[in-house]
């Protein structure tokens, strides 16, 4: 059963939108009143690097227009960062600009991402995404995920979860230093959780929330076009589909026996998954014969490094929308996206249903 607090059920109430700082300034005082608890820290981290030195921890500072949320000092020098997430996503600067800063120092030297143990396989992802070419070395499955870098610094990912009981597993001789572990991860677990959160006193008059979601249905809309114009995709007698939990459109692939599927914003799936809010869902039906479909995509999918995922009768792929770019680059993108899945539907030899 987890635990609730009066710290997680205020922070909850008065400061749901600042969760990730409040969280990141309770782990720095942790670490910063606790030996014990500093010494938990830097087991998980040796686990990673094993030759990392005793490391001091230090928050609010900055870089070169970059901001890690949490430093680890050798004395004067920066060897470990520490990036600490809840559901926001990851920013321009992160993971790169982050492992070059640390580059920049002696070696060996650790970037770890915290988040949710519900984030951990997307994050992962798009880290490794992100990397493009700088990557080196094998991934790490498990507790805690791991890569060398052709950058210098290895990239490792964790749950709050494992790693408020790596510290919590050396505080059996210091209980207020346990308690205020609780305390935080009563807080980690409020954020984890699925329930209402209340708004912010800026979400309502935030414009830029709408506006991206016009914007992201003209995307939709334009991308389709351009498909239905170049003929690897139909709209003909189907008709634009919108629920509670999505905004979209039906469309078929032509070149695949006239298969079809959804496409548009899924507000679940973009909740869950956090990689895209784009996405094509092919239903169990004949029409969009998703258990024939998944087989094929699925390579696809993990080339590309967007999500693909199977609920219910349903099989779903994420769709990868191109940032810092115009619009017309933008639609360019996603359509070309759509063009590759529909010539790899055009090999597949459908059964009779």
């Amino acid at each position: 059963m987890k635990t609730k607090t009066v710290f997680s059920y205020i922070v909850q109430r008065r400061y749901s939108y600042d969760y990730e700082n409040i969280a990141t300034d309770a782990l720095a005082f942790i670490l910063e009143s606790s030996e014990p608890a500093r010494s938990g820290l830097m087991k998980l981290l040796r686990g990673i690097v094993p030759d990392l030195p005793s490391l001091r921890f230090r928050t609010q500072l900055s870089d070169d227009n970059a901001r890690p949320d949490m430093w680890g000092f050798d004395g004067i020098v920066p060897r470990a960062f520490v990036e600490n997430k809840f559901w926001a996503g990851l920013t321009e600067n992160q993971p790169v600009h982050y492992l070059k800063l640390l580059a920049g120092n002696i070696q060996p030297s650790l970037l770890l991402v915290v988040v949710p143990a519900a984030r951990q396989e997307t994050v992962w992802r798009e880290l490794l995404r992100r990397l493009e070419n700088d990557k080196s070395g094998d991934t790490t499955k498990g507790k805690v995920r791991s890569i060398a870098t052709g950058i210098g610094p290895i990239l490792a990912l964790t749950s709050w979860g494992e790693l408020l009981s790596a510290i919590d597993a050396e505080l059996a001789d210091d209980p207020q230093a346990r308690n205020d572990v609780i305390q935080l991860r009563a807080l980690c677990d409020a954020a984890d959780n699925q329930a209402f959160l209340p708004i912010s006193p800026e979400q309502p008059t935030d414009q830029q929330t709408p506006a991206f979601f016009l914007q992201l249905n003209s995307i939709v809309q334009g991308a389709v076009d351009l498909a239905v114009t170049a003929e690897f995709l139909s709209i003909k007698k189907l008709l634009p589909q919108s629920s509670w939990e999505r905004v979209g459109r039906y469309i078929r692939f032509p070149g695949a026996t006239g298969v079809g599927a959804w496409f548009g914003t899924e507000f679940t799936l973009w909740k869950e998954q956090g990689a895209t809010p784009l996405w094509l869902i092919f239903s169990g039906s004949e029409w969009g014969r998703a258990p024939e479909v998944r087989p094929f995509l699925e390579p696809w999918a993990n080339r590309n490094g967007v999500p693909a995922v199977s609920r219910d009768d349903e099989f779903a792929v994420g769709i990868h929308l191109a940032t810092g770019q115009e619009k017309e680059a933008v639609i360019a993108h996603v359509s070309n996206q759509l063009k590759e899945i529909a010539q790899v539907l055009s090999g597949i030899v459908f059964k009779e249903q």
